[in-house]
């Protein structure tokens, strides 16, 4: 017998599974014309061999430092429900001259992350790494600082205000993201890895909403 989690996981796939009507299938002429900027909520799509439920779509747009300026770019993120293993992953995509898109793969706290030394680092000291264009290192393994930047967030109709501050390993293979949320009073963080995704890999089998 199922254990509670395992059963919950199965029936979640399963009513995900279930919103996926023939007529909203891709047909294979139009696969090559689409991207991830194609998936809207509700949507499906393979990638590597799995296939994912977009069960949410929101967005970053840039801002001025202090919020008060807002920059017109965007960068998309769809929170995704794999129907393989019933994980849930972010993927998001930003158009730059090209179509960039990441996944997350792991969710971390400050006492994963060290300095150069193996010296704790929390909140405190983020301004003085970006001011420094220092490192920061998780399990042994360095990721450098690559920018900061203001943006507000849109969830639904509801707009907040995140701090960014971005790391990136030597190979490029993976990136560091700490985010710093404004709000009620008191700021909270997400902190989480991430890898690049080939555009050309991710294949729509359904547009959802846009």
């Amino acid at each position: 017998m199922l254990d509670i989690a395992t059963q919950k996981s199965f029936t979640k796939r399963i009513s995900a599974i279930r919103t996926l009507k023939k007529e909203d299938l891709v047909s294979g002429q139009d696969k090559a014309s689409l991207t991830i900027k194609n998936a809207g909520c509700h949507s499906f799509f393979d990638y590597l061999g799995n296939t994912y439920f977009v069960k949410s779509l929101n967005k970053y747009e840039e801002t001025s430092d202090d919020f008060k300026s807002k920059k017109g770019y965007f960068i998309y993120e769809l929170t995704c429900l794999c129907l393989e293993t019933g994980q849930s992953f972010n993927f998001e995509w930003e158009f730059d001259d090209e179509l960039e898109i990441s996944m997350t793969l792991e969710r971390l706290s400050f006492r994963d992350l060290k300095d150069d030394a193996a010296e704790s680092i929390d909140e405190d000291d983020l301004d003085q790494i970006a001011d420094d264009k220092d490192s920061i290192v998780i399990n042994g393994e360095k990721f450098w600082y690559e920018d900061d930047w203001a943006a507000v967030y849109y969830r639904e109709t509801k707009e907040e205000k995140v701090y960014m501050y971005e790391f990136e390993n030597e190979s490029h293979t993976k990136f560091l993201t700490i985010e710093e949320w404004s709000g009620s009073g008191k700021d909270s963080y997400q902190i989480y890895t991430s890898s690049p995704v080939d555009p050309n890999n991710v294949s729509i089998i359904s547009k959802g909403d846009l």
